[in-house]
């Protein structure tokens, strides 16, 4: 067989295969689209794994484990119960006081440890003694201080409460977003895992053509050049895919025991309808969004820090009772005595308590300011995210026309290519244009899903994800 033959079968050999080889990217099998890449554990790198067994997890499923496990919620919740036995040691200020009080004394010299009742009672005097009473005290009035400290108690919880809404919203939508990233990089991958087999089809008939002197070797680089770049995307894909899986365990609060496992994921990214209202937005962020809700809480909270420091400047009145037990030991006697009475104090001049209340006053006023600040950055907040809807959800639209252009026009040139027409340069820059519509087109749905958990999240609103 001469040289010509040999030339011919081998084109004819190379346009057989090329009916095989371009098949439309999306079309890329489930067993493709569940595989992981190998390359890792040729490189001595991580690679994505996953258990069949584990069963599909849904975001509402995530996100109930992640309230439920994770311990920085946990420890958020802690700070409210501490906050309610804060209210607690508040109220019990306005209870009696009861205390145990004892002493021993050895003195060189005799002393009169119980004092002459009169003229006809002399002292009765030892150089050793003891004693002990028991004291009660109760609070009657303290210029108000008490009750604004229980009152101080309740707001103070009340911002614990806030925070915890600020820990529960962060966590909601971090969630998510892992979630929804890895259900992107997912679709990401399956389009890569096409591109790399086509690639890998072109090269071996790039091969064959070079070997019959069709082609330059040039030609034949261009190809490995681009498969090396296709298998190094993927990899990386693999990788974003384990860190993003890791996240969103750790956000579970689960421990990561095993290396790149990702878990099985049930629910699809999809373009939910939605319409936002700037209006109802701020009505619904004044009443539900954390950081509103706490600056809210601080200009109350600094109204009454300014009213205990000025209760310090009233008078204030308690009562007392105490029962004691005297004894002597040289020579031996013992006496038990009570008394009762009122406690009146009167503060006539102290400049450290008005200081203390002008500062309280500036205090209020720095929380107002901040008050401002936080209804400005709502305001700019709701914009933002109703401005990101909008351009994501165009995108969404685009993307998805640009898919339906870019796969008509690979069926053109894969056409061409069949019928002897046409480049294989075109060919592959049709096929790359054709996956990169369709990573436009998933990036474009996770911006309008994370937009969307950002408007929530500017408003207050996220728990509706858990409904």
């Amino acid at each position: 067989m001469n040289r010509t033959a040999q030339q011919l079968i081998t084109i004819i050999l190379v346009i057989l295969t090329g009916n095989l080889i371009f098949l439309i990217p999306a079309a890329c099998t489930q067993e493709m689209a569940s595989e992981r890449s190998q390359m890792g554990g040729q490189q001595g790198l991580t690679s994505v794994q996953s258990h069949a067994q584990e069963e599909p997890l849904s975001l509402k499923t995530c996100l109930n484990k992640a309230l439920k496990d994770n311990p920085l919620l946990s420890e958020a919740q802690l700070g409210v119960k501490a906050g309610e036995k804060v209210i607690d040691s508040a109220w019990g200020k306005h209870l009696p006081k009861l205390s145990l009080d004892a002493n021993y004394t050895k003195r060189q010299d005799s002393w009169p440890y119980i004092p002459a009742e009169s003229a006809s009672l002399a002292p009765h005097f030892s150089d050793e003694f003891s004693s002990w009473s028991l004291v009660m005290t109760l609070p009657i009035y303290q210029g108000g201080q008490v009750a604004a400290g229980v009152e101080l108690a309740k707001l103070r919880k009340a911002t614990q409460e806030s925070n915890l809404s600020l820990t529960k919203n962060e966590l909601i939508a971090n969630t998510i977003n892992a979630y929804n990233k890895i259900l992107q990089l997912q679709k990401l991958r399956e389009a890569a895992c096409s591109s790399v087999s086509a690639m890998e089809n072109q090269r071996k008939n790039s091969r064959l053509l070079y070997d019959v002197g069709r082609v330059a070797k040039v030609d034949l680089l261009k190809v490995e050049v681009q498969l090396a770049n296709e298998q190094q995307r993927l990899f990386s894909l693999d990788e974003g895919i384990a860190n993003m899986a890791g996240m969103l365990r750790y956000l579970m609060g689960e421990k990561i025991v095993v290396l790149g496992e990702v878990p099985v994921l049930s629910d699809k990214l999809a373009l939910p309808e939605f319409t936002p209202d700037f209006d109802l937005a701020w009505k619904t962020a004044q009443k539900k969004r954390p950081e509103y809700l706490i600056a809210s809480t601080n200009i109350q909270e600094a109204e009454i820090n300014k009213k205990i420091a000025l209760g310090k400047l009233f008078p204030s009145l308690s009562a007392f009772a105490v029962y004691m037990d005297q004894y002597g030991y040289t020579p031996y006697y013992k006496e038990a005595n009570y008394f009762a009475g009122f406690n009146l104090s009167m503060p006539l001049f102290e400049k450290s308590a008005y200081d203390e209340i002008a500062k309280e006053r500036i205090l209020k006023s720095k929380a107002e300011k901040r008050l401002d600040a936080v209804e400005n950055q709502i305001r700019l907040d709701i914009q933002t995210a109703i401005s990101s809807l909008r351009e994501s959800k165009n995108r969404v639209l685009t993307a998805g026309q640009a898919i339906e252009q870019a796969e008509e026009s690979f069926r053109i040139e894969q056409n061409k290519y069949e019928s002897g027409a046409g480049a294989t340069v075109d060919l592959l820059f049709a096929q790359t244009a054709y996956i990169t519509a369709v990573a436009n087109h998933y990036q474009a749905l996770f911006d309008y899903n994370a937009a969307l958990v950002s408007y929530r999240k500017v408003t207050g609103a996220l728990e509706e994800y858990l409904q």
